[in-house]
Formats: C-alpha cells, structure tokens, sequence
C-alpha cells in the first residue's frame, strides 16, 4: 500500500527454498494468438487479462531466489502482485521478506512480514 505517489518503485520478492517460480515469459508453451512485437503479453482482445494496472508494474523479472518488478511510476494505493510457484522438495522453509523501495531514494521503503512456508507430499 502506497499512501503517496513513488517514482521507480523495485518490489523484490524473495523465494523459499524448495519452490521455483514459473516463469510465463518464456516461450515454453503456447498461450494462444494475439501477441503483439511491442508487447508479446499484450493481447487486445483481453486488454485487462493480466488485471486492472498490469501496465504500471510490467513484467517482473524472474531471478533463481527472487521475482521483482519495477513500477516507472506508481500511483499512491493498494497493489497485488501476483506469481505461481512450482514446489520442488518437501520442507519447512522461512520465507524472507518482501522488500519494496524507491529506485533512486532507498531511504523511503517497506517490507512484509516474514511467514513460514511448508511443502508437503500428498
């Protein structure tokens, strides 16, 4: 939750141990017609398929421990950024927080709560 407007906004999602994340920009599978070259998730038929305001945040950037996005500039309120994962090995892992800051004042940030995160077999 933003109270205030933030201008190169990172928001950086640590990943437990044990999960990876599914990465959908890579071209693994088909997602079906209507890509454009400007914007290969973009499709205009489902302009708001990705959810209301996809476009401030983009496509995240998917690391082998994190996921970050990068909002150019961001309107004060309250955002969901969301992310499958595919778990791997069963476990109890700490999750490390996730960290948001302005790109060019680092002073001015935020962070989750840390949680657990468990994996079981079914």
């Amino acid at each position: 939750t933003l109270p205030h407007d933030a201008s190169y906004l990172v928001v950086k999602d640590s990943i437990p141990a044990g999960a990876e994340v599914i990465n959908s920009s890579l071209k693994t599978a088909q997602k079906g017609g209507g890509e454009t070259q400007d914007n290969p998730l973009y499709d205009a038929r489902w302009p708001f398929a990705g959810g209301w305001g996809w476009w401030i945040f983009g496509t995240p950037t998917v690391y082998s421990d994190s996921i970050q996005w990068v909002g150019r500039s961001v309107p004060a309120g309250t955002y969901e950024l969301t992310y499958r994962l595919a778990p791997m090995i069963a476990g109890e892992y700490r999750v490390i927080p996730t960290h948001a800051y302005e790109m060019y004042f680092p002073d001015v940030e935020g962070a989750s709560a840390g949680e657990v995160f468990s994996i079981t077999r079914e």
